[in-house]
């Protein structure tokens, strides 16, 4: 095992990520509701409370039945890249380059799920906020594709191969 394959920042930047990301999952929230006139009207009706009824704030854990468990994978990609540089293993591409496909992946299925389109449908979609633990885990996606990118960088030319069944 040789640790001076590391770079320290990427090591920092990547772990944190890592961190926050799981954090921001489990425990920190991603949405909050307004109080709208619908909503409490229909107290007892579970059609129009997102986090649960009489709820005004929750995770993306909570949210998200198939997503938690894609990010929480995705938060583990910066350690399998050190312990892949770690231990020397020998890939078919540039170390680094799925740890930026799974932040780039990460990153896009946040941001679908807060920017473009908020979870809920009908009533319940109205009145759904973006929370500070939303943002946590966008930057936190964003920063392990940049150290994945930022790892593949490193390593230099890549050797072009030539397709199958070619001369």
């Amino acid at each position: 095992m040789d640790f001076s394959r590391l770079n320290p920042i990427r090591v920092v930047a990547g772990g944190a990520a890592s961190l926050l990301l799981i954090i921001s999952i489990l425990f920190l929230p991603w949405y909050s509701l307004d109080e709208n006139p619908q909503r409490l009207a229909e107290d007892t009706s579970s059609d129009v409370w997102l986090c649960g009824v009489g709820e005004y704030e929750c995770t993306g854990f909570e949210t998200f039945p198939i997503l938690r468990w894609l990010l929480l994978l995705a938060a583990l990609a910066p350690p399998i890249l050190a312990w892949i540089l770690i231990r020397g293993h020998r890939l078919s591409w540039a170390p680094g380059e799925m740890t930026m496909v799974t932040g780039f992946a990460a990153m896009v299925l946040i941001g679908y799920n807060g920017i473009i389109d908020r979870p809920g449908s009908g009533p319940a979609e109205t009145g759904v906020n973006l929370d500070y633990g939303y943002w946590v885990a966008f930057i936190s996606a964003i920063v392990i594709a940049g150290t994945g990118f930022t790892r593949s960088l490193e390593s230099g030319e890549r050797k072009t191969r030539k397709a199958p069944g070619t001369v």
